[in-house]
């Protein structure tokens, strides 16, 4: 059977300034099924950030899809916008940021996937599910 969802009917995790943002868990152990792998769309509005963490055991890749902003990747700062691809090795401090007038969106792809608890201690929230 074909496991799928459609993004537009995801609620996602809203977070409140100085990291306005949404991130809509797509791709997951919860949603799908998946065993070794995580998506998600994340969306930082204008003149917000993401929180500055790191994933001991996990990977991650973001995937621009609009917007224009930063990424910072241990002590390197990164330009970014529609088409750029950054790889975040595992233990690697990252925050990805907006100082843009425009929603900054893209896909984010982490293995192996997000626990509910490992999602919430590295992001700032608690998630169920």
């Amino acid at each position: 059977m074909v496991k799928y969802l459609v993004e537009q009917e995801v609620k996602g995790d809203v977070f409140p300034e100085p990291f306005a943002r949404t991130i809509k868990h797509l791709a997951s152990p919860q949603t799908l099924g998946t065993q070794k792998i995580w998506l998600g769309i994340d969306e930082i509005q204008p003149h917000n950030s993401s929180n500055g963490h790191a994933h001991g055991g996990q990977e991650e890749v973001f995937f621009f899809l609009s917007g224009q902003g930063q990424v910072k990747l241990n002590e390197e700062e990164i330009e970014v916008g529609p088409g750029y691809c950054v790889f975040c090795p595992m233990g690697s401090f990252h925050q990805v940021i907006n100082p843009g007038e425009t929603i900054l969106r893209f896909v984010a792809v982490v293995s192996p996937p997000f626990t509910p608890e490992g999602f919430g201690s590295s992001h700032g929230k608690t998630r169920k599910g």
